[in-house]
């Protein structure tokens, strides 16, 4: 069956022309076909474009593609500090879940590639056995991991401290969920205010965004299409209006990671963390006039007040307890 290609192959020339013709301003050809060359069409126009445009998909009024490489390059500068932040939860995570899992079980491989060590009220079977056949997969087929061999050759085991370095935070955030409500809560209390159903559905946002920034995809208005994070002190400490029942930010979008990260980071982690965000985002509204505050924070998903998360209370004792300053 012949198919119709509605978006035809152009040449780097021709792409300036489109994007001319739809209002864009190129004081420069050929610095813009370096661009185009460098990142791509689809990657920096298709994928950055929309805040520039009218409805009537021509660009607004002085949009250069400078503007839109503006924002290009502060997706990627977010992309790294996130990425950068969530690591740390993941090797935090990491130690906590294979300690407290070998705490009860002991460190021989047997226990975490058997099916009844897992929580069946969680998963149902064809989950846990994924699981159980990816663990194994590595410990049986251990080529990629040097660290794993030489355990293999002089132990003979692998414990789970050991197999955890080569789990990506999606498994591990799905071993952790499948586990049995002891061992979560012995990793969840590691996290004030967080218990151990709302850390299944954090691990679960931040292994998704991770996914997100290791692809270099666009992140600056990230949605989590999976469900929402829990309500928090924090969407009452910013004021973050309601929508019916549900807060209107912080709970599907990038602030929910944002706020994720306030309860899985250590706090000056954590205001380093906010710190690098707000000089991201300054270097954004200096290099481009085209984007304003107030419109980045509605794609982003963050409230007026965002940077007030840095020194806010984590829960209402935490608030309670301490004073003002």
């Amino acid at each position: 069956m012949e198919t119709t290609n509605d978006k035809p192959f152009l040449t780097y020339e021709q792409q300036i022309d489109k994007l001319i013709d739809k209002g864009l301003t190129i004081t420069d050809r050929n610095a813009a076909i370096n661009l185009l060359k460098k990142h791509s069409y689809f990657a920096l126009i298709s994928g950055y474009k929309n805040p520039f445009k009218t409805k009537h998909g021509t660009y607004k009024p002085h949009t250069s593609l400078d503007d839109i490489y503006s924002l290009y390059i502060f997706d990627d500068t977010l992309r790294t500090i996130i990425l950068r932040n969530i690591l740390k939860v993941e090797k935090h995570i990491k130690s906590l879940i294979s300690y407290s899992f070998c705490k009860i079980y002991g460190e021989d491989q047997q226990h975490y590639l058997d099916a009844t060590k897992y929580n069946y009220s969680r998963a149902n079977q064809s989950d846990i056995n994924d699981l159980i056949g990816r663990l194994s997969k590595i410990a049986s087929d251990p080529k990629d991991y040097s660290y794993i061999r030489h355990q293999l050759k002089q132990h003979g085991n692998i414990p789970l401290w050991v197999m955890m370095k080569a789990l990506t935070l999606g498994t591990v955030s799905k071993f952790y969920s499948y586990l049995p409500q002891s061992i979560q809560a012995n990793v969840s209390i590691e996290f004030d205010y967080v218990t151990e159903n709302e850390l299944v559905r954090m691990l679960d946002l931040l292994a998704r965004v991770r996914n997100v920034c290791a692809h270099n995809e666009r992140l600056y208005n990230y949605r989590y299409n999976k469900g929402a994070i829990n309500d928090t002190y924090i969407h009452q400490f910013l004021n973050i209006p309601k929508q019916k029942v549900q807060y209107s930010k912080g709970k599907q979008d990038l602030f929910a990671v944002i706020i994720v990260l306030k309860y899985l980071l250590g706090h000056d982690e954590f205001s380093q963390f906010i710190n690098d965000i707000d000089l991201a985002l300054e270097t954004l509204f200096h290099s481009t006039k085209q984007l304003q505050r107030p419109q980045m924070y509605r794609y982003m998903g963050f409230p007026v007040r965002w940077i007030e998360i840095k020194d806010s209370p984590l829960g209402q004792d935490e608030a309670v307890d301490k004073p003002a300053v």
